[in-house]
């Protein structure tokens, strides 16, 4: 046989047992990933179906074998159910392709929530789908059963997630102010340093006294130009109110309005600056009432 010849057919034969070895690696795979799977429902008194075995199959069949073998025993000693496919790929440290869209994980998301007796109080910076999750648990939360309201919370946000990866669907963040100002401010600045919501956006919900408590809060660089003695930042209010906001904020309210500002006959006693303070603190806290009702949220979302 010639050379060339007898070298191809070498070449052949190796390719071809390369071909047999990688079939029998994968025959013997998915045999040991649908016995794992199936003594984990065992461990958890989940009856698991043909098709379902093949769905979770299917779902883990990229993950190394021994990160598999690591999350499976993870699961049966620190899941208290029958875990979904992305707890699974959590505890493997292996989410599901589109978990870097800036969406927190299930368990991430669940821990952020408010669960507290005064849930009114907190305030967050959510995407829409922790919105609906939480709204499908809220009134468990509200009874004190915290193990059915994550139960519920778990299953609509996974939901929600799934679907908004799978139409390619960008990250939605929206505030929901509580009352508690100090809460309030913590979760504002979070959300700005993690580029969640503009710095302008965050502003329209810190009182006008709190906005350079709100600015320490901040790193230097995105706090610059706001500690100034004043917070120079209008809120972005319409129509007149947010006029009068930016011509005081320039100084080009005419000389008339200003007198009547200043006046102590403008409708309302002079108060001491503790008072004003306190007074403006109840007129935001009305104000944000008002934004909630319109909204017909009842939760503070904007």
């Amino acid at each position: 046989m010639p050379e060339p010849a007898k070298q191809s057919k070498e070449k052949l034969v190796t390719l071809q047992q390369t071909r047999e070895q990688k079939k029998s690696f994968e025959s013997d795979f998915a045999d040991w990933l649908v016995n794992e799977i199936t003594v984990l429902g065992e461990a958890f008194g989940e009856g698991l179906t043909a098709e379902r075995q093949a769905i979770y199959g299917e779902a883990l069949a990229d993950i190394d074998p021994d990160r598999l073998r690591t999350a499976f025993r993870r699961a049966r000693y620190e899941l208290r159910w029958f875990p979904k496919i992305a707890e699974l790929r959590e505890l493997v440290g292996a989410p599901l392709s589109g978990a870097d869209d800036g969406r927190p994980g299930p368990e991430e998301a669940w821990a952020r929530m408010p669960k507290g007796e005064r849930m009114e109080d907190d305030s967050i910076v959510w995407c829409k789908e922790e919105r609906l999750a939480y709204g499908a648990c809220r009134s468990l939360l509200l009874d004190g059963d915290q193990i059915a309201a994550r139960m519920a919370f778990k299953e609509r946000y996974e939901r929600e997630l799934a679907e908004s990866r799978s139409q390619g669907t960008p990250v939605q963040w929206t505030v929901s102010a509580g009352y508690d100002v100090e809460s309030r401010l913590v979760a504002l600045a979070s959300a700005v340093e993690e580029k969640r919501i503009s710095l302008e956006h965050a502003l329209n919900f810190v009182p006008g006294p709190r906005q350079e408590d709100f600015a320490r809060m901040l790193p230097p660089a995105t706090a610059k130009g706001l500690l100034t003695g004043r917070v120079q930042r209008a809120l972005d209010l319409p129509g007149l109110p947010g006029l009068l906001s930016k011509m005081q904020m320039q100084d080009l309210m005419p000389g008339e309005l200003k007198e009547i500002r200043d006046s102590p006959y403008a409708g309302i006693a002079p108060m001491s600056p503790d008072d004003r303070s306190k007074r403006l603190e109840e007129l935001e806290r009305q104000a944000e009432f008002l934004k909630r009702s319109r909204n017909g949220s009842g939760n503070g979302t904007a």
